[in-house]
């Protein structure tokens, strides 16, 4: 095939690299700053306007260029972004740009085959990021346009390729877009989920709710938590499987501390820790319900599982998913829903399976309910999940990211995957700096290709200790006994990383070397990621070396992109009446996005020749993406994160993460 499915998480890998080289950038501008005099206030004010009236007056530029593009999607991809970016210095503006957008939607919704599940998951998605866009920024506004954006008839199960329960969108989105409210109109929000609370409805997106009013407002957030409590019994739990995840969403997290050790409240405490959460709407809310309300619900819960009698087909079929999944169950067929006393067992079944994930909190808060949960987990055969217990020692070594939490959870998982966590527990030993830790990791457990990768990158770390200009010809030696030029280049990086604080001139030697190897005719996806690894390694040291790999780069994917247009419909699809289509999920327009993201990242180093450089792009589709991913990590605005492929990619957004 020309092109091959990329992982999901290349674009998390791009998320990492942008603010790599962004930071790397400011590490750039601050050395020649220490040199001189402490840069006047007032004068970096004026170039920080400056930068933003070139920014703005680019976007418009680029909104004004969008109008030509065939096709509609496109368009509203551009109008909000500009919307999103527009709306602190003309909220009038802004809202003109989202209201059009979403009158270009509601009409392709109108229009749409609904056969055509591809096209519906576009519609979607664009729906997703207009509704969220203009919620963050004005509640009413966000309705609105939920509301003018919604699908006239629903397509059917057959039409859209769904099983008969899969997620409803519009309930989702409505779900999100209170989430995203909650985050800048918390009043609003309340509003909103004590409403729905009293229609006899449990929003998911409740627990965020929670979360921000618990740090913005105690008032409300006691009002509404006593409120969805007191919905939240043990016969509503069975009788509707929302209010069983509101249930779970409540209690995974665990009790809120009741106070600090000199007996203040906590609120500070929380909402510090609210407030590192990301904009995503999907991010869990902390620790909400205090120790008393957390033991009643988990009772409550308990007491709602424990009627399960038998299990549903697929109840025990969850592969170890955590309990905001909720997926086991199902209750019939599409043909012949299940009755009340279906419905009730197999939503008792689902939450006990997800009790079962947090048996330890019911061990500490309520262990005179454990035997019971485990004799009924027992009697329907998921006493013994092996893979839930992995699960959750997996997400224990996460949390606590070293070597030693993974060297924990490899030991208890799976014989299967026990290699792979070892290979990563040693290599975190060898990111530590404890080389011993990891040799020793890798002779317990590593087969002999497993030990020699961890010994090389044993020696490759001691080396970056103690590189020097006289070891230049040592360390070459060693380089060119490697596998590959993605692992030279991968270690010459390192290595001048390592450098780059007491030599300079050495780490920038080592940056030439892997310049050397990633300027040669690109042949595979793999080269180009090399190829910006170095441009975000050169970010920190000389930018101008960026912007030319760049430059090279960009000229590769021109010629990629024109093979692309001739082989459009035949080995690929991502050009629709002669355009590019910025919901296709291939290789190529992810890699094009990723090169606009490292423009972005040096834009405020050298605005000029970042715009310089996008214009290179030859087609307007990829030249419009760059010139507004720059544009928005000089003037700001958030990001919206839709993930509607099970992959988790979109890849070519006018959005910048």
């Amino acid at each position: 095939m020309f092109l091959k499915k990329i992982a999901s998480s290349l674009f998390l890998t791009a998320l990492v690299l942008a603010c790599a080289g962004f930071a790397g950038a400011q590490d750039a501008t601050s050395q020649s700053a220490t040199a001189q005099q402490t840069p006047d206030p007032q004068q970096q004010q004026e170039e920080k306007l400056k930068l933003e009236n070139k920014a703005t007056v680019l976007l418009e530029q680029v909104v004004s260029e969008a109008q030509t593009l065939k096709l509609p999607e496109n368009r509203i991809r551009v109008q909000i972004a500009a919307g999103d970016m527009l709306w602190d210095k003309s909220a009038a503006r802004a809202r003109g740009l989202l209201v059009d957008a979403g009158a270009i939607l509601g009409q392709m919704m109108l229009d749409a085959d609904r056969t055509d599940r591809s096209e519906m998951q576009m519609l979607i998605q664009l729906r997703q990021e207009l509704v969220l866009t203009a919620g963050r920024h004005d509640s009413e506004l966000g309705y609105q346009l939920l509301h003018s954006t919604q699908q006239q008839t629903p397509a059917t199960n057959a039409g859209n390729g769904r099983r008969g329960l899969g997620p409803d969108p519009q309930s989702n989105l409505e779900q999100n877009l209170l989430a995203t409210i909650a985050t800048n109109d918390p009043k609003a929000a309340y509003q909103k989920a004590a409403e729905a609370l009293d229609k006899g409805e449990y929003p998911t997106a409740l627990s965020r709710v929670l979360a921000q009013l618990q740090a913005k407002d105690p008032e409300a957030f006691k009002k509404l938590s006593d409120k969805a409590l007191s919905h939240l019994s043990s016969d509503n739990l069975v009788a509707t499987r929302e209010a069983a995840t509101l249930a779970m969403n409540l209690l995974t997290p665990g009790p809120r501390v009741a106070s600090t050790a000199d007996g203040t409240s906590n609120v500070a405490a929380n909402a510090t820790a609210i407030a590192a959460t990301s904009a995503n709407a999907r991010v869990v809310s902390g620790q909400l319900l205090s120790e008393s309300a957390y033991h009643d619900l988990m009772d409550n819960a308990i007491s709602a599982a424990l009627t399960v009698t038998s299990l549903g087909p697929g109840a025990n079929n969850q592969r170890g998913r955590g309990a905001l999944v909720l997926r086991g169950a199902q209750p019939g067929s599409q043909q012949n829903p299940p009755d009340e006393a279906q419905t009730r067992q197999n939503n008792a079944g689902i939450l006990l399976f997800s009790l079962q994930s947090i048996l330890p909190q019911v061990d500490q808060y309520l262990p005179e309910r454990a035997q019971a949960l485990r004799q009924k987990l027992t009697e329907l055969g998921m006493g013994n999940n092996t893979n839930a217990n992995f699960g959750n020692q997996m997400r224990t070594a996460m949390q606590q990211g070293t070597s030693d939490s993974l060297a924990a959870a490899a030991s208890t998982a799976p014989p299967q995957i026990q290699p792979r966590l070892y290979q990563q527990a040693a290599q975190k030993a060898v990111d530590e700096g404890n080389t011993d830790r990891a040799l020793q990791i890798a002779n317990d457990h590593l087969d002999e290709s497993g030990k020699s990768s961890i010994m090389q990158a044993v020696d490759f770390k001691k080396m970056a200790t103690t590189a020097a200009p006289e070891k230049l010809n040592e360390i070459r030696l060693k380089l060119a006994a490697l596998p590959s030029d993605s692992d030279r280049v991968k270690y010459l990086i390192d290595l001048s990383t390592a450098t780059q604080k007491d030599n300079p001139k050495l780490a920038l030697r080592f940056l030439d070397d892997a310049r050397a190897l990633v300027s040669k005719r690109i042949t595979s996806y793999k080269e180009f990621e090399d190829q910006l690894k170095v441009v975000d390694a050169f970010a920190a040291l000389d930018p101008k070396r960026s912007f030319e790999l760049l430059e090279l780069g960009i000229g590769q994917l021109n010629e990629l992109l024109s093979a692309a247009a001739v082989l459009n419909g035949f080995e690929m699809d991502i050009f629709k009446e002669g355009e590019l289509s910025l919901k296709s999920d291939s290789d190529l327009v992810g890699m094009v996005s990723r090169f606009g993201q490292e423009l972005a990242s040096l834009a405020k180093v050298d605005f000029d020749h970042a715009r310089a450089t996008a214009d290179r792009f030859q087609l307007p589709e990829p030249r419009m993406n760059a010139q507004l991913s720059i544009v928005q990590n000089i003037l700001g605005g958030q990001s919206v994160v839709v993930n509607n492929n099970r992959r988790g990619q979109n890849n070519f957004q006018f959005v910048l993460r």
